[in-house]
């Protein structure tokens, strides 16, 4: 196995960094063409349970951050896979992103309405968290 450059990630952290990257691009696009499908898609697979559902917005007012989050997160997914000596803080800003994001589902779930789409998001939200963790455990502290 062949050692690191000064200044570089090993290939399989960069190639983690940037499927991140893309698959926040492919969210970003998702929600930007059908913004109602992850909540259809949702509903539809617990239609047969007693639980509630989330209903579509009548607005698009919540469709900007709907877009433009997941965007952010592919900037920085990228980044931190393009700039190694940054790498440390746009994983932070983004584990910071998620923690928030899987707070909010949590409390929407506990707090607002038992609906499985928030539990779903609180995991998906919950799991990025975690891998970041583990892969920031893995960065070099000075590149």
């Amino acid at each position: 196995m062949s050692e690191l450059k000064p200044g570089s990630l090993s290939k399989g952290i960069q190639w983690s960094l940037e499927l991140m990257a893309m698959a926040y691009v492919a969210v970003a696009v998702l929600f930007l063409v059908n913004p109602d499908l992850v909540i259809l898609v949702v509903n539809k697979a617990f239609v047969g349970f007693d639980w509630p559902m989330v209903f579509f917005p009548t607005e698009r007012f919540w469709l900007s951050l709907a877009v433009s989050v997941p965007a952010t997160r592919a900037c920085l997914a990228f980044a931190a896979a393009r700039r190694p000596a940054e790498a440390r803080t746009f994983v932070s800003i983004l584990s910071v992103s998620l923690l928030v994001a899987a707070i909010v589902f949590a409390w929407q779930f506990v707090f607002h309405k038992h609906a499985p789409l928030y539990a779903l998001a609180f995991l998906v939200e919950f799991v990025q968290v975690i891998f970041y963790y583990f892969l920031k455990k893995k960065l070099p502290l000075e590149v």
